[in-house]
């Protein structure tokens, strides 16, 4: 009996490739993605702890320099926050569009999985039908035998 060659194989083999070789990106990009938000809330908690420390220096007395330098540090926090917001809105349209890509080339692999299954699937039943064909005619020809030397 022959083996079973899907005639896609390679095909398959070469979309599988570049299905992971996206997935990958895609991980890669969520990581800068998660990194950016990290640094967004550092950020954030920097500007509160900075303010509520101004606060309480404030109740206690503080000077006009040591205002000014927390308000400059504030600022500074601020323009940061927007830079890594307009980064981290890249990244989420940059995330959209690889997860778009990876759905893609799952599809066509997927599609060529199937059409994988199919072809096996006729290739087992041709192998079942020329089996049975094979069985019929050794059945056929033990027949056709004992019937010739029964006579």
């Amino acid at each position: 009996m022959k083996k079973f060659h899907f005639t896609l194989a390679r095909m398959l083999e070469f979309k599988t490739q570049i299905l992971d070789k996206e997935k990958d990106l895609l991980g890669s990009i969520r990581q800068k993605k998660n990194e950016i938000d990290q640094k967004i809330e550092c950020l954030r908690q920097e500007v509160r702890n900075i303010s509520n420390c101004t606060l309480q220096a404030q109740k206690k007395g503080i000077t006009v320099e040591e205002l000014q330098f927390a308000g400059m540090q504030i600022q500074n926090a601020r323009q940061c926050l927007k830079q890594l917001a307009i980064e981290q809105e890249a990244m989420e349209k940059e995330l959209q569009r690889q997860q778009t890509v990876v759905i893609k080339a799952s599809q066509e692999v997927t599609s060529l999985e199937k059409l994988r299954d199919k072809q096996l699937e006729e290739f087992k039943y041709e192998e079942k039908r020329a089996h049975e064909a094979e069985i019929l005619e050794l059945v056929t020809g033990k027949m056709v035998r004992s019937a010739q030397t029964s006579v």
